[in-house]
């Protein structure tokens, strides 16, 4: 059943098992979170017998997550061993149920992260493609209900405003969390609440490349309400986004996979070289002026000059499974002050969008 249940999701039985290699996910990130006298206990319990995916034996700290509320008194190590506990508890349930597997995987740290930094449901929370909200539901109360996923009268495949209070808007596909977490953020404040908030939208690299993301990042800045946009690239688009006419119809990564290949390649390094080689001729002001240029330029193909042009602050690229990095970048994002938009670029390589 676990073998279709990644099948469906496109991820391979050797991708899985290469969790318990991952820094955060596997033995080293059991052994960050038992870093105290509970070591060896925490350690028996990782080393599980049979084969390596049987996840688990026990899910000490899940099993005292009820709300978000129940995180905030985590420490960092102890966020990460939830995170390896999380990541089974969604192997698990998938296995029986079926669903997007890759999706889910691929945003448990940054799930845990958004949970424990921010006040949700007060801030809420928008995921695009909602297809990923399968940890986000085990934390904010329905990890019982795990078992009736995508089955009739159970648990929605994504999220759903009629489930939950923390599934702040529903939708099943995609490009729309920007407009609606703009919109929230307004209507917050036309409304004429004391209470500062801010509204977060978790949008992956294939829904970016519609249309109706980049309007409304076009009227964020205008509009200067506090919105955070999370930019979650895994360079991976799980359903074709073109058409034979448009150009074919296999997946298309290009906005991320482009950008990547070209400051990578050999003719772009190799001429970054020789204009550092010229620089080094000129008298220090003109090196230091030249090295804002380049540093603009390689912003300019890579992405963070075009949001900022549309006015956000970003902030990027950052690991999105590296907790030591993305939660006390989160909590920066929350405590900046004024009403900039920020967007924040995560790459989680390894997982299907």
């Amino acid at each position: 059943v676990l073998q279709l249940a990644l099948h469906h999701s496109g991820i391979s039985m050797s991708l899985l098992l290469g969790l318990y290699s991952a820094p955060s996910l596997g033995l080293g990130g059991a052994r960050t979170a038992c870093a105290t006298s509970r070591a060896h206990a925490c350690m028996q319990q990782q080393q599980q017998p049979g084969p390596p995916y049987a996840g688990p034996r026990s899910t000490p700290l899940l099993d005292t997550v009820s709300t978000p509320n129940d995180l905030k008194g985590f420490s960092l190590a102890e966020l990460k061993q939830l995170s390896h506990e999380l990541r089974w508890e969604t192997i698990n349930a998938v296995s029986k149920t079926g669903g997007h597997l890759g999706s889910s995987l691929g945003v448990v740290e940054l799930t845990v992260a958004l949970h424990y930094v921010f006040n949700t449901p007060a801030d809420p929370v928008i995921w695009d493609v909602s297809h990923q909200v399968y940890p986000h539901k085990i934390l904010t109360g329905r990890r019982e209900r795990m078992p009736t996923l995508r089955q009739a009268g159970g648990l929605s495949g994504f999220a759903k405003r009629s489930e939950s209070e923390y599934d702040a808007f529903g939708a099943g596909h995609s490009t729309t969390s920007i407009s609606a977490a703009l919109g929230m953020a307004v209507a917050h404040e036309l409304r004429g609440l004391d209470q500062e908030r801010t509204s977060v939208a978790v949008i992956g690299d294939g829904a970016i490349t519609g249309g109706m993301a980049y309007e409304a990042m076009n009227n964020a800045a205008y509009l200067n309400s506090r919105i955070v946009v999370i930019y979650n690239d895994n360079g991976q688009v799980s359903l074709p986004t073109g058409t034979p006419s448009a150009g074919g119809t296999v997946p298309a990564g290009s906005l991320s996979a482009y950008t990547s290949r070209l400051i990578a390649s050999k003719p772009f390094q190799d001429f970054r070289d020789i204009a550092k080689s010229i620089n080094r001729l000129f008298p220090s002001e003109i090196q230091q002026a030249n090295a804002k240029i380049d540093e603009y330029a390689r912003g300019m193909v890579s992405g963070g000059t075009l949001f900022e042009e549309l006015g956000f602050y970003y902030i990027g690229p950052v690991d999105g499974h590296d907790l030591d990095n993305l939660v006390p970048i989160l909590e920066n994002i929350r405590d900046r002050g004024g009403k900039q938009p920020v967007l924040l670029l995560l790459n989680t390589p390894g997982w299907s969008d």
